[in-house]
This record gives C-alpha cells, sequence and structure tokens, in this order.
C-alpha cells in the first residue's frame, strides 16, 4: 500500500511538471492560486521562528530516512516520494510561469560598455558599510521589485554555515520551508544583493537570471549599500560574460576599479571564471524538464544590462 502511494505522489508530480511545460498559462495560474498564498502563509509561520526552520528539518528528514530505510522500505520511498511532491507542486512551476524580462544576445562592444559604466558607478559610491539590520533591509528593498508574490519575511543567516561554505553559497531559497538563508561567512559587500535575490525567490521568480534582474533593479531604486552590492554583481557577472568572448579583455576595468571597490570585488570571487556546468543524474533531469537551463542563467544580468543600458 506505502508503494502504491509513494508511485501515485511520484508519477502525479511528474504529470504535473509535464503539464506546467505543455500548458501554456497554467503555470502563470497556478503561482496565482495557490504558491502566492500558500507563500505567505508559510513564509509568515517560518519567520517568526529566530532560526533557520530548513536546518534541523533537513537533519530531522535525513535522519528519518535512514531510519526507514532498515526498518521501511515502503516507508522510505513514500517519504522521498513526499518531499519531491513538495518540490514539485510549491515550487517547480514557477521554472514554467512567464518570464518578466525579454534577455537577447550580448557582444563584445556593449559588454564593454556596461563595463565601463558599472565601474565609474562603483568608484562613485563611498566607503561600503554592512547594514546592521540587512535582512529587515532587504525585505523593504525587495518590496521594490516586480515579483508574483511580496515577500513576506527577511532572509535569515544559517546557524550552521559550514554546509553553505561546502556547496560555495552564497543564499539560498528553500522553498519547503519557504525560507530565503545567507551564508554568514560571506563578503559584507556581497551580501545585500545575495539577500534581495533570495527574496526574489520567495516572491515566485524561479529563473536565476530573472532573480538577478529583479534584484537589481530594486537595488538599485534602494540605493546606498544594496546598490553598491548589487553593480559589484553586475561587474562580476558582465566581465564573465566579457572573457568569454574575449580571455584578457577587461583587465582594464578591474585596473579602473578603486582600491576598496577592488578588494570587495576580488572578495566576491569577481576575477573567478564563470562556474563549470554541473553534471549526473540530477541535471540530466532537470535539462529534460526545461528547469536546468534556469538554474545556471545569473548571468542573464549581463545580457539585460545590455540591452536597457547601451
Amino acid at each position: 500500500m506505502l508503494y502504491v502511494a509513494a508511485g501515485v505522489l511520484a508519477g502525479g508530480s511528474a504529470l504535473f511538471l509535464l503539464a506546467c511545460r505543455l500548458l501554456p498559462g497554467l503555470a502563470d495560474g497556478w503561482m496565482t492560486a495557490v504558491f502566492a498564498p500558500v507563500s505567505g502563509a508559510l513564509s509568515g509561520l517560518s519567520g517568526r521562528c529566530s532560526f533557520a526552520v530548513a536546518e534541523p528539518l533537513a537533519l530531522l528528514l535525513a535522519a528519518l530516512f535512514v531510519f526507514l530505510l532498515f526498518r521501511s522500505r515502503r516507508g522510505a520511498c513514500l517519504l522521498l516520494s513526499v518531499v519531491l511532491a513538495g518540490y514539485a507542486f510549491l515550487w517547480a512551476p514557477a521554472y514554467f510561469a512567464t518570464q518578466r524580462y525579454a534577455v537577447g544576445e550580448v557582444d563584445a562592444s556593449s559588454l564593454t560598455a556596461v563595463c565601463a559604466e558599472l565601474v565609474e558607478n562603483l568608484n562613485t559610491y563611498g566607503a561600503f558599510t554592512l547594514p546592521d539590520d540587512v535582512g529587515e533591509r532587504a525585505l523593504e528593498v525587495a518590496a521594490l521589485a516586480d515579483t508574483p508574490v511580496r515577500p513576506a519575511a527577511a532572509p535569515k543567516y544559517a546557524r550552521y554555515p559550514e554546509w553553505m561554505r561546502a556547496l560555495s553559497l552564497a543564499g539560498l531559497y528553500v522553498p519547503w520551508t519557504f525560507e530565503a538563508l545567507l551564508n554568514p561567512d560571506e563578503p559584507p559587500a556581497g551580501q545585500p544583493f545575495t539577500a534581495v535575490h533570495e527574496l526574489m525567490h520567495l516572491g515566485g521568480v524561479a529563473d536565476e537570471g530573472q532573480a538577478n534582474i529583479c534584484a537589481y533593479e530594486a537595488c538599485r531604486r534602494a540605493g546606498g549599500a544594496f546598490a553598491y552590492s548589487a553593480d559589484l554583481w553586475a561587474l562580476k557577472y558582465a566581465l564573465e560574460a566579457l572573457r568569454a568572448l574575449d580571455a584578457t579583455a577587461g583587465n582594464a576595468f578591474v585596473a579602473a576599479l578603486s582600491i576598496s571597490v577592488r578588494a570587495d570585488f576580488f572578495a566576491i570571487g569577481g576575477v573567478a571564471q564563470a562556474a563549470s556546468a554541473r553534471g549526473g543524474v540530477a541535471q540530466a533531469f532537470l535539462q529534460i524538464s526545461g528547469i536546468g537551463a534556469k538554474t545556471d542563467n545569473y548571468g542573464a544580468l549581463a545580457a539585460w544590462l545590455c540591452d536597457t543600458y547601451v
């Protein structure tokens, strides 16, 4: 009986995702009718906790899964199906919803112009200071963004950031608990933009590139530390795109940064090469489902800047 229930959940989840991909408007309607009220209720509930609910919940589920593997394989299958169904019904439709911003192709000349403007912007800011209440301020900034749902809970710092450090994560949205998590060990100058970016997911924007664009616009409207952080990340993505066209391009822009800005830029990994695509069965599934291309799309911000500001 448990195997049957697990199979029904797994099959239903797969069929629902297929329907979201093939039927125009289903994902948009689902995000409005289901995600919006559920997100508001559950994020408000988890937001009342001062700690990240996702961390103890993940440990509890992992322990329960291991226990069931030895005591009841049927129970373990059912638990896994429930977790996957939660992802399929509460978050995955957002990947198939209508994109809010059109993004075109980039060329070296437009990227060069964007980098020059970003460098000029960054050099005009004063010394960066991380706001004491960066989470609450990020929630206020997120309200300035064009998202399907207004985020209802501020992001939280992970209590045990070692796992985020091991996975090279600056931030993470957890769809099962409707929480935006931040890595407290990340460089201060990168945290404001990361906080708003994760809140864009809580607001119903799944595509990483679209979330970056939404967060960038909101941060620029807010000004101050958030605008500085947004321009810093934007320069990182723009330079990565420019170097993909010309490996030696961009060095002059880094050299043109003031000493303090350059230090912040290096701290967020501004001179690192773009991460290589993930592999394995999980990524293969994401690519087939149509989700994979949207989970590694951070650099779309650079293309949008080329279309918008050049």
